[in-house]
C-alpha cells in the first residue's frame, strides 16, 4: 500500500470509478481574472478520488482572500493547481482543476467537489492505476 495514501470503501459506477481514499494533496487557487494572482499553497485530504476529480473538505472557502469557486468581484471561475501524493509506489500528481460544487456541511466544514480540467494522459495514467489499486486491496481485505 502506498505509504501516504489510506485504503477506504471504493464504489464503482458505471464507466467512472472512484475509490473513497484519504489522500493528501497540496493546493494553489489561481485567479480566474488575472492567473498571475495565486494564494499561497495550501494542504488537504481527499475524502473520494476518480478518473474526473476528487472531493474533499476545508475549514473555509477563502484562502488567502482567494475563493476556492470564484473571483471576488467578476465571479470568474477560479482554477486550483493541485498536486497528489500518491505515496511512494505511484509519486505525486500535477493538474489545474475548479470547484464543481461545494456544501458547508457544519459551521466549520465545507465540503468541496473538484473537477480535473487540465491534465497529461501520464498524470491521469497514475491516478487511473492507484485506483485500480485501492480497488484490488479493498477486494482482497473482504
Amino acid at each position: 500500500m502506498p505509504a501516504t495514501a489510506g485504503l477506504g470503501h471504493v464504489n464503482e459506477v458505471s464507466e467512472v470509478t472512484r475509490a473513497d481514499v484519504r489522500v493528501p494533496f497540496k493546493f494553489t487557487v489561481i485567479h480566474g481574472d488575472d492567473p498571475a494572482r495565486r494564494s499561497d499553497q495550501h494542504s488537504a485530504i481527499t475524502r473520494s478520488l476518480s478518473l474526473t476529480g476528487l472531493i474533499f473538505d476545508t475549514p473555509k472557502m477563502v484562502w488567502d482572500g482567494f475563493h476556492l469557486s470564484f473571483t471576488e468581484y467578476s465571479f470568474a471561475r477560479n482554477s486550483l493547481e493541485l498536486v497528489l501524493d500518491l505515496g511512494k509506489h505511484f509519486g505525486t500528481v500535477d493538474c489545474l482543476a475548479q470547484v464543481e460544487w461545494y456544501e458547508r456541511q457544519t459551521a466549520d466544514v465545507f465540503s468541496v467537489g473538484v473537477e480535473f480540467s487540465e491534465m497529461h494522459a501520464d498524470a491521469r495514467n497514475v491516478i487511473k492505476r492507484f485506483i485500480e489499486f485501492c480497488i484490488q486491496a479493498g477486494r482482497e481485505k473482504k
